[in-house]
């Protein structure tokens, strides 16, 4: 699901030699296999619909399967990564591509604010810092 969504979806975010690079890495499954006990998985029926990680005060690679972007699984996603998080921190914070205006309209709608811009130091890719206090 991870592969096709990005594979879909980024190129037109972070370019498309960006993606096959990031892809063939392996950076998402290595992501996945090394923090499986901190990931929440999506699921509708048998098929894996949408996923995400945390790592500390962050939620982190969230993303859902394309065919089900708008229909409620992020925002459930979401709100399951919060009141995990929200247990421990007072504040969190995530990181999205600047250039996912979808994704970052999606946050800020529910209630997380744009912090700062930067640069990705692995990749060099334009990143926006979203936060959001409890």
């Amino acid at each position: 699901m991870s592969h096709r969504t990005v594979l879909a979806k980024y190129p037109s975010v972070i370019g498309r030699d960006a993606v096959e690079g990031y892809v063939a890495s392996g950076a998402v499954p290595t992501y996945y296999r090394e923090r499986v006990d901190h990931c929440r998985v999506g699921w509708l029926g048998e098929a894996i619909v949408g996923c995400y990680g945390v790592r500390d005060n962050s939620v982190d690679l969230m993303m859902v399967d394309l065919d089900h972007h708008r229909s409620g699984i992020g925002a459930s996603l979401l709100e399951d990564a919060e009141e995990r998080l929200f247990s421990v921190f007072d504040s969190l914070f995530l990181n999205s591509f600047r250039d996912n205006l979808q994704a970052i309209n999606f946050y800020k709608k529910h209630g997380w604010v744009e912090e700062t811009q930067f640069d990705d130091p692995d990749y060099g890719i334009a990143m926006t810092k979203l936060i959001k206090a409890r």
